[in-house]
């Protein structure tokens, strides 16, 4: 096909080769420069077997890369083109050899037609002025006459002229530009670890390390990370925001459990921090002279760095969280309840961002990038933990009116985290993960971990009362399985893509036929599912009532399931603890359980355990006594589980002080069963938790990846 420039089409896909781009269905979706290629090059020759040997020289040249690098760029185009490997429609991969594309590929040349205008014929001519002779030079008139002919010519032409160069400049000043675009990723760090970026200062990157918590910095190029000689009271400190000239950091301290603290404003180059009070999430203002943070009642404050001057803006009813100022000052945007809002720099006129655009996906973390033309922001799938950076074109250019819908700059395997704009405006810092854990069982006696059901990338592990079955959910696509204690002769229970989103918490009814297991619904509430263990299509418990319900357990009968009325993650909410009777479909209340949730029923009926938000409190209510106990946990808890036989409380403790303990039902010595402070956890929540059927703890251990990266920001 030459060095010709083609628009490539199949299915409803539209391949542009000159724009670099990739349509379907419509949309443009943005695509990584090696994968294009090899795209192009599978177009340019349908139906054709094509090596791997010939596909890395085309796109890679002379750049040593593996194998990985082109089955990568495959995973990718077939994500994007919705394609499936095992049954595919346009990808065709020959084992150990290359791959071939498959279908119907139609071609057309990508020219642009310039139209010619032709002069117009003289008034009264027929097609030409051949007979005019030499009578028009001795007539009187005659000269004049043509004369003007010929200025009503000129004339016509020059003002033809005007208008077509007047519409090719509005044409130019006011076509749509090609998309911003991603053209390159340079990884930063390359430690693994979890991590999150509070900012730049143009030179550096500034970031928060967890477990052990750290504040760290690294070069905008890469190089060795060093520490950020910071020391504040509280146990955790994290980073949110670099100042505009770089000079000063913004940071809460909180103690493990909490979600708010102190505020401190922190000289980079050392000097005396100033404390700001209690808040969340601050950010400095353009000029640097002031902060802006909320509070868990949902309201909206700033004050000068000094402390001084302190301001209500606005009254939001909920945490509102990552702020970010128009270079120019004059609106503010944040994060609120999942979705991207605005309101003006004195408080006024707040309102939903982007109303009606992927509701049921979760929108967060926005920021300018420092010409004002381009708002950043990260949207969430949370049933499939698929994290992508989006842009949304602010218009502010002459003659260009902003385009109606954001457009997405990442696609691949990686999960992003909220981007931060280099100083330059030229690239984007985001956090990169991958997600991929190893089910391990955790051996009480050694502390070693040992893979369990081969190691499998699985979490939230339930085992039914017979001892014979297992189920578990898939980390990170969220679905799921059933199967025989060994692992084998799986059953899949849930859908990738559909309803419910990420299940958590299964629990095995008493005769082990169904589960029972929590779930997030599209408007955002949490509910509770029931599944038969032979598979089918989960059921809503209680369809009837639109509020938060989760973590339900069954009666040792399996007559009764206890579960948490509304959730943790509504503040507003009653939360308490209740019991549905599966037979009258009556539900009370446990009595003293209000705040309580993350509730669990012991094996034997006897007790149940909870938690107090935060999660610092362990209580365990008697049904004998009626009575509730706080046991002495001493630290944070998370994943509490009865042993088998009831006498003891199991839990995990993330962070500070990682492990697992157990604890005595009636109360009595805290034990610390295995030190985990070396551990590198994941999962949907970061970690989580279970017991075998010997009570040994089973963890998903982190084998993937956590690093910085670069990306290369394009935009015309």
């Amino acid at each position: 096909m030459g060095n010709k420039s083609f628009v490539f089409r199949f299915s409803d896909v539209e391949v542009r080769e000159r724009e670099f781009s990739l349509i379907k269905a419509g949309e443009v979706l943005p695509v990584e420069p090696k994968a294009f290629r090899v795209l192009l090059i599978l177009l340019r020759n349908p139906q054709k077997l094509i090596t791997k040997e010939e596909l890395l020289n085309a796109v890679w040249g002379d750049v040593a890369v593996g194998d990985n690098s082109l089955a990568r760029s495959i995973a990718l185009l077939r994500r994007l083109l919705g394609d499936d490997t095992r049954n595919p429609r346009y990808i065709q991969t020959i084992a150990t050899v290359g791959y071939r594309f498959l279908g119907n590929v139609e071609v057309a040349d990508d020219t642009t037609v310039v139209p010619v205008i032709p002069d117009p014929p003289a008034a009264g001519e027929a097609g030409g002025t051949a007979n005019a002779g030499s009578a028009a030079q001795t007539e009187p008139g005659v000269a004049s006459r043509k004369a003007g002919r010929l200025r009503g010519r000129w004339v016509w032409a020059a003002g033809a002229t005007v208008v077509v160069l007047s519409g090719g400049c509005y044409w130019y000043l006011s076509r749509p530009l090609p998309q911003p675009r991603i053209t390159a990723y340079t990884q930063i760090t390359h430690d693994g670890r979890e991590k999150g970026i509070g900012g730049t200062d143009g030179s550096r990157i500034y970031f928060t390390q967890w477990s052990p918590n750290a504040i760290v910095q690294i070069g905008v190029n890469g190089g060795e990370t060093a520490p950020v000689p910071i020391s504040l009271p509280g146990a955790l400190s994290s980073l949110w925001d670099i100042s505009p000239d770089g000079s000063r950091a913004l940071f809460v301290t909180f103690e493990e459990g909490h979600t708010t603290g102190p505020m401190w404003v922190v000289p980079i180059l050392g000097g005396a921090a100033m404390r700001l009070g209690d808040g969340i999430s601050p950010s400095f203002s353009p000029d640097g002279a002031s902060v802006i943070y909320s509070t868990m009642e949902g309201d909206i404050f700033t004050l000068r760095t000094d402390g001084t001057e302190k301001r209500k803006l606005a009254s939001v009813g909920s945490v509102a969280r990552k702020f970010s100022w128009s270079p120019d000052g004059k609106t503010i945007r944040f994060t609120k309840d999942d979705k991207l809002w605005e309101m003006s720099a004195d408080g006024s006129g707040v309102h939903r961002l982007l109303p009606n655009w992927h509701e049921r996906e979760l929108q967060c973390c926005g920021q300018w990038t420092p010409n004002g033309r381009l708002f950043l922001f990260r949207l969430s799938n949370p049933s499939m933990l698929g994290n992508e950076i989006w842009a949304m074109e602010e218009g502010h250019q002459a003659f260009r009116r902003r385009p109606s819908e954001p457009v997405r700059l990442t696609t691949g395997p990686m999960a992003w985290g909220p981007p931060v704009p280099s100083r330059d405006g030229k690239k984007i810092f985001a956090r990169g993960a991958t997600l991929r854990g190893e089910l391990s069982r955790i051996d009480p006696k050694t502390g070693g971990p040992q893979p369990f059901l081969g190691g499998i990338s699985a979490e939230f592990v339930s085992f039914s009362g017979d001892g014979k079955s297992v189920a578990y959910v898939s980390f990170p696509d969220g679905i799921l399985w059933k199967a025989d204690r060994d692992g084998s002769n799986r059953v899949q229970l849930t859908q990738l893509s559909g309803l419910p989103n990420y299940p958590m918490n299964p629990r095995w009814s008493p005769d082990s036929r169904q589960i029972l297991f929590l779930s997030v619904m599209p408007n955002g509430r949490s509910a509770i599912y029931l599944v038969s263990a032979d598979g089918g299509n989960p059921t809503k418990l209680l369809p009837e009532y639109d509020v938060y319900t989760g973590d339900a357990n069954w009666s040792p009968d399996g007559k009764r399931i206890l579960f948490d009325w509304d959730s943790i993650y509504n503040p507003q909410a009653k939360l308490d603890l209740r019991i549905l009777d599966l037979n009258s479909r009556q539900i009370t209340t446990i009595p003293g359980s209000t705040g309580l949730w993350s509730s669990r029923w012991s094996p034997d009926g006897r007790y149940i355990a909870a938690l107090v938000n935060p999660e610092t409190e362990l209580r365990v209510f008697d049904f004998k006594t009626q009575r509730w106990v706080v046991l002495p946990t001493n630290g944070s808890v998370d994943f509490p589980s009865f042993s088998r036989d009831s006498r003891y409380i199991y839990f995990l403790r993330y962070g500070r002080d990682q492990g697992v303990f157990r604890i005595p039902v009636t109360g009595g010595k805290l034990e610390r069963v295995v030190n985990m402070a070396n551990w590198h956890l994941t999962g949907y929540f970061g970690f989580s938790m279970s017991l075998d059927p010997t009570d040994a703890p089973l963890a998903l251990r982190d084998v993937g990846s956590n690093d910085i990266y670069a990306l290369t920001l394009e935009e015309k």
